[in-house]
């Protein structure tokens, strides 16, 4: 299976971290690494590429991304 390559952003700090993942990888895995990886509490996040919204029980092929794309990680305003 072919790798595809994330950035995954911080829009609490503006950082950004790579993330290579497969197609299959569903996007509640690359949430939980991002909250992992930035130490972020475990308060409720959304994921947006552009203006859509990710859900976190799709795979990455499900949300329609490609090598390259960015995901940006912000906080959900709802909460958990």
């Amino acid at each position: 299976m072919k790798a595809i390559k994330l950035e995954v952003r911080n829009s609490q700090t503006g950082n950004s971290a790579l993330m290579e993942v497969d197609s299959k990888t569903r996007m509640q895995e690359i949430l939980d690494s991002a909250v992992e990886f930035w130490s972020l509490s475990r308060e409720a996040y959304l994921m947006k590429t552009g203006k859509r919204l990710l859900s976190a029980s799709k795979t990455v092929s499900d949300c329609g991304l490609n090598d390259g794309d960015a995901i940006d990680l912000l906080p959900d305003p709802e909460g958990g």
